[in-house]
């Protein structure tokens, strides 16, 4: 871990640092985000609505219109683990579920995934792209500037760029099979509260992804569509919800894990403090460290620990360990050094 970050000025209270854009610490070293009241009633009032919408939606599908009410994007994480098991036993969803493997998931995940598809007795399906293409991918999303300084206050370059693959895989797949819902397993630290369910449309998603789109299409090559362009076909109006159903759950990292380990998910041991299913993490991490001298996890454990689900010595522990193996293995596969990085 860069050591000029491991001694940074960070809240007294939370674990934001100096250079988390915006921050300003009170005399007693507290930050401006743990002293924003309307912050948590705020949300508390959008989680309360939004479970009321949600439950209304979930009442109202018509089951003769697809095989499945949902589809759940499944990394074999524990969050997403949790976010399957709700769907199937507090929702009753009809569920397909899908990885995208990456070339980075931890061989544990995949025992994961397999124990809890067949425990919970769901179809599911895993999507694999082109490892070159993958490689490409993080090179660029390490070195360019693809996405805005806000996006990245919650999520590194490279996590964005394989989740915007996870999303498309996700809304190809509603689209071809007429399900309604899109089930996936963020926290609030990871999503602003009014992103709890959210209904796209093709133009706001052209919009939005063109940008990036081109600077991968100029760096990568035409092949990108291919993984992140929506087929002409599918171009209708009868887009499907995003729904992050773990937003309206107050529960600890611990209890989720209580609850999904009799479906015979265990810990990974190969993988950063702050993830239960990709290798990559860690460099994903540390090149965000390196560009812009704040962790992408930051917001998000901080976010529980004003929550008091997770403690503030936690959060450090998380934020810290990063095995350095993992990080000099992607730096070589990928041919990035820290002077690229500057």
């Amino acid at each position: 871990m860069n050591k000029d970050y491991a001694h940074v000025q960070r809240c007294t209270k939370c674990i934001l640092s100096e250079n988390f854009p915006r921050i300003k610490f009170d005399d007693s070293g507290v930050c401006n985000f743990c002293n924003n009241q309307l912050l948590y009633t705020t949300e508390d009032d959008n989680i309360k609505i939004a479970q009321v919408e949600i439950d209304a939606l979930f009442r109202n599908i018509d089951k003769q219109a697809s095989d499945y009410d949902a589809i759940v994007c499944y990394s074999g994480g524990k969050d997403s683990t949790y976010t399957l098991k709700l769907a199937i036993e507090k929702y009753k969803l009809r569920v397909l579920s899908f990885t995208l493997d990456n070339g980075f998931i931890s061989p544990t995940a995949f025992r994961n995934i397999e124990k809890v598809v067949s425990k919970l007795g769901v179809d599911h399906f895993t999507y694999r792209p082109s490892y070159n293409f993958m490689k490409g991918l993080y090179r660029v999303s390490s070195l360019e500037t693809l996405y805005t300084k806000q996006s990245l206050t919650r999520i590194s370059a490279n996590c964005n760029s394989c989740i915007s693959i996870v999303n498309m895989v996700a809304l190809k797949t509603a689209l071809e099979k007429n399900i309604p819902f899109i089930l996936a397993g963020f926290t609030l630290g990871q999503i602003p509260a009014n992103t709890i369910y959210y209904k796209n449309n093709y133009e706001f998603l052209l919009d939005s992804r063109k940008p990036v789109l081109d600077k991968l299409k100029n760096t990568i090559g035409e092949n990108v569509r291919r993984y992140l362009e929506l087929p002409e076909s599918l171009q209708n109006n009868n887009y499907p919800y995003t729904i992050n159903i773990l937003s309206l759950e107050k529960i600890t990292e611990n209890e989720i894990v209580e609850q999904i380990l009799p479906l015979g998910w265990q810990k990974p041991k190969d993988v950063d403090g702050c993830s239960t299913n990709c290798t990559l993490n860690a460099f994903n991490n540390y090149v965000h460290i390196k560009r812009h001298g704040y962790s992408p996890y930051e917001l998000e454990l901080s976010h529980l620990i004003r929550k008091e689900l997770l403690s503030r010595e936690e959060g450090l522990e998380k934020l810290f360990d990063q095995p350095k193996d993992q990080i000099e293995f992607a730096k070589q596969e990928f041919k990035i050094d820290d002077e690229m990085l500057k």
